[in-house]
């Protein structure tokens, strides 16, 4: 399949919203376009040439785009938005390929200037309204290697159905053949957008939020304490700021089951822990860890409570359930002072840090 052909840059539509604009490419975006390209984040994530230079940026706008319109393999739009320094310019390239089916590919690269902005989460919007209004597209599909948390983040929220699942050695990076993550979109879908970010909830004293990258020092801390790893072996170990950096995006991408708020002290907006919760066989499981130096304040408490108390106003699920394992005196504690009783045991189930077993108390709270 391929789109009908169009002249370039004749034929090409500009779409906007506030202040993203697609457009067709220009000469005067050739340098903009060699920063993006030999970038380090460009370079280790997309195929893009190795030693990018004018040259090639200039060949890419005058020939490559222009052929992919007129023989209708793909819609190439540059994205320019407002720099930081104020000044409007080139900021990315969006474009949706055609493949057989009805079907259709989104890719996407930013600008190391606006990456973290929300410009491009805009300009996939944009292509996906041309992809389905005006192309008539019947599903879109998304790719990228295993790794690439940012682009897996705006997939997910513009409502990419991101599988759980990896697609082992998929996708060609510079000839080596890597995993990858994969996500689709039909028409029907587009109402279907994913929150990036839990509802911010509060108490006297908290404040839990979705997580940010300055809380990844704090989690890297917590997630290497001792006491943490011992009781929540499956944590990688050591663990690092790479690995609080990967759970800060997981929260946001759908990569985890569920939802996850950052608790953070009212005051000081630091990082005393965590709480998340997930779907049960019927109903919702919550868990929680604890930063060292917050420990014994009642704040794990303070914001289990709340997660709860907004779990029954908002959706109120059958049942809410806590698993903590026998002897975690100080995790069995904050489930009783939430209003949980025990209700069994699983055998077996949680394993320690130093590879001994033992069982998990599991505790409920009929709603």
């Amino acid at each position: 399949m391929s789109f009908p052909p169009r002249r370039f840059p004749e034929d090409v539509p500009t779409l906007a919203d506030g202040d993203v604009v697609l457009r067709a490419h220009r000469l005067e975006d050739v340098d903009a376009v060699v920063e993006q390209c030999t970038d380090p984040h460009s370079v280790r994530w997309t195929t893009v040439p190795l030693g990018y230079d004018d040259a090639m940026a200039r060949d890419w706008i005058t020939s490559a785009i222009p052929q992919a319109w007129a023989g209708g393999t793909s819609h190439l739009f540059a994205v320019e938005t407002t720099h930081p320094d104020g000044v409007r310019r080139f900021s990315g390239t969006v474009e949706v390929r055609a493949l057989d089916g009805g079907r259709g590919e989104v890719a996407f690269g930013a600008h190391p200037a606006v990456r973290g902005t929300g410009a491009m989460r805009t300009a996939v919007e944009l292509v996906l309204d041309h992809a389905f209004d005006t192309l008539g597209l019947r599903a879109v599909v998304w790719w990228t290697e295993v790794g690439n948390w940012g682009s897996r983040t705006l997939a997910w929220s513009t409502g990419f159905r991101v599988s759980d699942g990896v697609v082992p050695r998929y996708l060609d990076h510079r000839d080596e053949l890597v995993d990858a993550w994969v996500g689709t979109l039909a028409p029907t879908e587009r109402a279907q957008r994913h929150p990036a970010e839990v509802p911010v909830l509060e108490t006297d004293r908290l404040v839990l939020r979705g997580h940010r990258r300055s809380d990844d020092v704090r989690v890297a801390e917590g997630c290497a304490d001792p006491l943490t790893q011992h009781w929540l072996s499956h944590l990688p170990s050591p663990y690092t700021l790479a690995d609080a950096a990967a759970f800060r995006l997981a929260t946001r991408t759908g990569a985890l089951d569920g939802r996850t708020w950052a608790v953070v002290e009212r005051d000081r907006d630091l990082l005393v822990g965590t709480v998340g919760v997930h779907g049960h066989s019927d109903g919702l499981e919550l868990g929680y860890w604890t930063h060292p130096d917050a420990r014994g304040r009642g704040l794990t408490t303070e914001a289990v409570s709340r997660v709860v108390q907004h779990l029954l106003t908002d959706h109120p699920p059958r049942r809410l359930i806590i698993r903590a394992a026998e002897g975690n005196a100080a995790s069995l504690a904050v489930a009783g002072a939430c209003g949980f009783t025990r209700c069994g045991r699983t055998t077996g189930t949680a394993r320690r840090r130093d590879g001994t077993g033992g069982d998990h108390v599991v505790l409920e709270r009929p709603c």
